[in-house]
């Protein structure tokens, strides 16, 4: 069976992070807290790239950055999936609306609208019936 290798290319914070905690790994003496400028770094790392890459790629725990992610910024960081910037003054979602309606005469209407809020089903009835508002 043929090994599936997986190429990321590493961002300019995550190598500047990944040397700094290698040269703390090497000099630190066991037991030692991670000093608040190795976190801080890990935390731009994170923001760059996403929790899950940076801890992985600084030998990190997931949840304790995220919880110095969260902290610094009040939510978590981007999945590493890339950015998505959504639109405040467009509807979050669309979805398909399908009026249909038939008198005594046998006339009919469809009517099929993709929208947030679908169709004013009151204004198209008055106006099929040919009722007065």
């Amino acid at each position: 069976m043929a090994q599936r290798t997986r190429t990321v290319t590493e961002s300019r914070q995550v190598a500047i992070a990944r040397k700094q905690f290698g040269s703390w790994r090497q000099s630190r003496k066991r037991p030692s807290r991670i000093p608040d400028e190795l976190w801080e770094s890990a935390v731009l790392a994170a923001k760059e790239v996403g929790i899950n890459q940076a801890s992985r790629a600084l030998g990190l725990e997931y949840y304790a950055l995220k919880k110095r992610v969260v902290s610094s910024t009040g939510r978590p960081a981007l999945e590493a999936s890339g950015f998505v910037e959504l639109d405040s003054s467009a509807p979050p979602f669309f979805t398909e609306w399908t009026v249909e309606m038939d008198n005594d005469s046998g006339a009919r209407l469809r009517v099929a609208v993709r929208s947030p809020a679908g169709p004013d089903v009151v204004a198209l009835s008055r106006t099929f019936w040919g009722e007065e508002s």
